[in-house]
């Protein structure tokens, strides 16, 4: 067969499609849009500078650069939205793993993953924290 054959063939099945009339949609007549105040577009920016700040101030220091008690106070004021963060805490007399509770008076309290599960670390005492993730 050639394609001449296939076109001029009337389809097998036909369905009656029924007369569907197009609908008007309706449109939106108005639009209400928010005027400028030229008055203050106008204005002449006033030259008044302030001293340059430096970026170090408004960036949050990496945790690796924080001093130890930064650290600890970091850990401590976390948000109540974020979970604990695991930590290794070393030390003179050991390593600790787990949460860091409180704190208070030089004293760093510790929920630890093994027994005891309490700990409690002198600041003086700690040579390095490290984060194990959460």
């Amino acid at each position: 067969m050639s394609n001449e054959e296939k076109v001029s063939q009337k389809p097998l099945l036909y369905i009656v499609q029924p007369g569907i009339e197009n609908v008007k949609a309706t449109m939106q007549q108005y639009s209400v849009t928010k005027s400028e105040d030229t008055s203050s577009t106008k204005e002449a920016p006033t030259n008044t500078y302030d001293e340059p700040q430096s970026f170090e101030e408004d960036r949050q220091k990496k945790f690796r650069d924080m001093t130890i008690e930064e650290k600890v106070n970091y850990l401590t004021s976390l948000p109540s939205q974020m979970p604990k963060m695991k930590c290794e805490v070393l030390c003179e007399s050991g390593r600790y793993r787990g949460y860091v509770q409180s704190y208070e008076d030089e004293m760093v309290h510790m929920k630890t993953f093994h027994s005891p599960y309490r700990a409690e670390v002198n600041i003086t005492e700690i040579e390095n924290i490290r984060l194990l993730g959460f």
